[in-house]
């Protein structure tokens, strides 16, 4: 939590005198919006619900993105499509003395599982579920363009040093699509980046902030353990994989934790084993899905360098060929610290500074919104949407993964809130 005055202390040092909480024209306007925002809730709902029900997965957000567009339009945008059809640019003129803008990101793709929900919102496609909440960020984002798109003539009365630009990114499941918005052009003139993600565990009505690292870096991994098949009764005349797979799995766990300074978090996951279809069969190969995860990237270094000694080792000890494979998924978030006092600065003003938490550690969980972060100040909130019931609440990814879709107002008020703050008095590199 912080208080009464660490809020006016904040803004104060937020670059660009006093935040919009205080009175001001933009704060003024904000409590229009926020009646807006709540008239609104029940469309809210109904569209997030069907993104929900109509998930798609990174690389293959066409249907939604022609959803974002057409509604978009419906609110006199001129949304720009990427390439394929994949992801959604917008722009807000606010008559800014400056060509530059305050980006406003949001997700648009599902999580590979399957919804085992009993709702009538339900995911209709088999093996994919909007288990991060990417649905429930898209239409806030939507909201906050729409109801600013109607406050266009209010607007043009106040003064701005910067534009609004939103963003609708693809593939942040594969951690691909910022930097694929990146070299479509997404920063191009941008001064800041702001973003949401929904937090099962905090209440809704909250927000949880953090300066610095948000999120930790990521590496997936993939483990090939190339044996020789043969018949399950004669297992002396084949060179068996799934031994040499199941024990490279128990020691990758046993000897993580002990690689590694153990004041740093850290997380290695193996998420997939794929072997054999026969049961009389023994298989030639087996392969090894993972993620490894640090707040560090001297943690992220050891753990991978241990990881390499122990798959030669069993290539030794039991005549398989085995590669190990990583590949860079995201760096860590680190929230730009003025940017992160304006967020919360204007959180406080519109729920109050009881229900703003600042966040004691950071998250081992892997978002590329990181990748805009390296070029532009940002920061990423994370909003409350624990579900009423506590037997409901399930961690994201989870395939009974639900938000109370109260938080979708909230969020929306947050963000319009946080939007025009930055555009109206971040200063920026270009001061």
């Amino acid at each position: 939590m912080f208080t009464e005055e660490d809020r006016i202390s904040f803004a104060r040092s937020a670059g660009g005198g006093s935040a919009s909480p205080g009175g001001s024209p933009v704060s003024e306007l904000q409590v229009e919006l926020d009646r807006l925002i709540d008239g609104r809730q029940d469309r809210l709902i109904q569209l997030r619900r069907r993104f929900h029900a109509t998930p798609e997965s990174s690389g293959e957000e066409r249907q939604t993105s022609a959803l974002v567009a057409e509604t978009l339009r419906e609110h006199g945008y001129e949304p720009r499509l990427g390439p394929e059809g994949i992801g959604v640019t917008a722009e807000l003129d606010l008559g800014a003395e400056r060509d530059t803008f305050i980006a406003v990101r949001s997700e648009l793709d599902c999580v590979d599982v399957n919804d085992d929900k009993q709702v009538p919102y339900a995911s209709t496609q088999p093996g994919r579920c909007h288990a991060c909440g990417h649905d429930a960020h898209t239409t806030i984002n939507l909201a906050t363009a729409s109801v600013l798109a109607e406050a266009r003539a209010r607007l043009a009365s106040l003064p701005f040093r910067h534009n609004l630009r939103f963003l609708f990114q693809p593939a942040e499941e594969a951690a691909t699509g910022a930097r694929s918005m990146i070299k479509d052009g997404a920063l191009n003139g941008v001064e800041a980046i702001i973003a949401l993600h929904v937090d099962p565990t905090l209440e809704t009505g909250h927000v949880g902030v953090r300066n610095g690292a948000l999120t930790s870096a990521c590496k997936l991994f993939e483990v090939t353990v190339r044996g020789r098949s043969g018949h399950t009764a004669r297992p002396f005349e084949a060179v068996d994989p799934i031994p040499a797979a199941t024990n490279l799995v128990s020691l990758f766990y046993q000897l993580a934790p002990r690689s590694i300074d153990s004041r740093y978090p850290l997380a290695l996951t193996v998420a997939s084993i794929h072997t054999g279809m026969a049961r009389n069969a023994i298989p030639d190969a087996a392969t090894i899905f993972g993620t490894l995860r640090a707040a560090r990237v001297e943690e992220l270094e050891a753990v991978q360098k241990r990881m390499h000694a122990v798959a030669e080792g069993m290539e030794r000890a039991t005549g398989c060929d085995i590669d190990l494979d990583f590949h860079h998924a995201c760096p860590a978030t680190r929230n730009d610290e003025i940017v992160t006092r304006r967020f919360a600065a204007v959180a406080a003003d519109r729920l109050g500074v009881d229900r703003v938490q600042w966040l004691e550690v950071p998250s081992l969980g892997g978002e590329d919104f990181a990748f805009y972060q390296e070029l532009v100040p940002g920061s990423i909130i994370r909003l409350g949407a624990a579900m009423p019931d506590a037997r409901a609440r399930r961690p994201l990814h989870s395939s009974l993964f639900d938000i109370d879709e109260g938080a979708l107002t909230v969020g929306a008020k947050v963000l319009t809130a946080a939007s025009l703050d930055l555009a109206a008095e971040y200063i920026g590199s270009h001061a």
